[in-house]
């Protein structure tokens, strides 16, 4: 057995999430092991974890399965086994948190077994046969969720953005944070920098990657973005080619505290397309732009 950490995964361009990627994201504490279960006559490798949550005083089960026709009886197999396979090694762990200056300590030994057993899979099989399953080993005290290859289609399809947002960073905290985080809490994914963006990541692909697939761009006209000769000119440029090259009405407009002479100055064909002033409020504008992105939501 060796141990897993959890790892964020997010979806490149257009491509979909996968169950894969769902299961390695974790806001908690977890010990994982890797177990070795037949399925279809063959050996795969099934990934286990115990979630740990201080704050709940709660752990549960997360199940990884690779695809397969039967991967009822492969969980079912590892839950018979579950003592020697999970709980055994978890419980040579001991990790102890709280807050470094306070006496707050929770340790992994204090923390109760929900039942709950979170199930991952690409694998897409009759409900029924989960139902059977949840079925058998509730008598066991155990509490089934299943999230299947449809899950991770229909969640990452709600999950693509429907928006990038392109802005001069300096306008984050007086506007654009606020812009897009009501925007989040509306249920109406955008793609921002500070939500998209990782440690590592190649900012020029994954930039580039958002103009090219997300359906609108919103654009936050400043000062501050007119006077900006690097990023937010070459998003602008992009963006306006893509228009112009596929025939699309990409550009949102958002006008922030600039004048009607300095958005002709730097693209007289901005006059022409309707924006909404920054000095409604990011909730107000933020409003307008849900209306208008789900109004015709893409057909991915």
């Amino acid at each position: 057995m060796k141990g897993t950490g959890p790892a964020l995964h997010d979806s490149k361009g257009s491509s979909m999430a996968t169950a894969r990627d769902y299961f390695t994201q974790s806001q908690h504490m977890q010990f994982g092991t890797i177990v070795t279960v037949t399925g279809d006559s063959v050996p795969y490798e099934a990934s286990v974890e115990v979630v740990y949550d201080f704050e709940g005083g709660s752990k549960y089960l997360k199940v990884y399965l690779p695809e397969t026709t039967i991967p009822d009886r492969m969980l079912a197999g590892i839950l018979a086994n579950a003592s020697e396979l999970i709980w055994k090694p978890e419980n040579e762990v001991s990790v102890t948190q709280g807050f470094a200056g306070t006496s707050e300590r929770v340790t992994t030994a204090e923390l109760r077994f929900s039942g709950r057993v979170l199930v991952y899979t690409p694998s897409i099989i009759d409900q029924a046969r989960w139902n059977t399953l949840a079925e058998e080993i509730a008598s066991s005290g155990l509490s089934l969720l299943v999230r299947d290859g449809t899950y991770a289609k229909v969640r990452s399809e709600n999950e693509a953005p429907l928006a990038f947002i392109s802005h001069d960073s300096r306008d984050k905290e007086g506007f654009v944070a606020a812009l897009a985080s009501e925007l989040t809490m509306s249920l109406c994914p955008v793609w921002y920098d500070e939500y998209r963006l990782k440690l590592g990541d190649n900012l020029r692909e994954k930039i580039e990657s958002g103009l090219k697939t997300c359906p609108r761009c919103i654009i936050v006209l400043s000062k501050n973005f007119i006077s900006n000769p690097g990023w937010t000119k070459k998003e602008f440029d992009s963006v306006f080619m893509r228009e112009i090259l596929k025939g699309e009405n990409v550009i949102i407009p958002i006008w922030l505290d600039v004048t009607k002479e300095e958005v002709y100055e730097y693209c007289p064909p901005l006059m022409n397309t309707v924006a909404v002033d920054a000095s409604l409020g990011a909730k107000a504008v933020a409003a307008r732009l849900v209306g208008v992105l789900k109004a015709n939501p893409p057909i991915r």
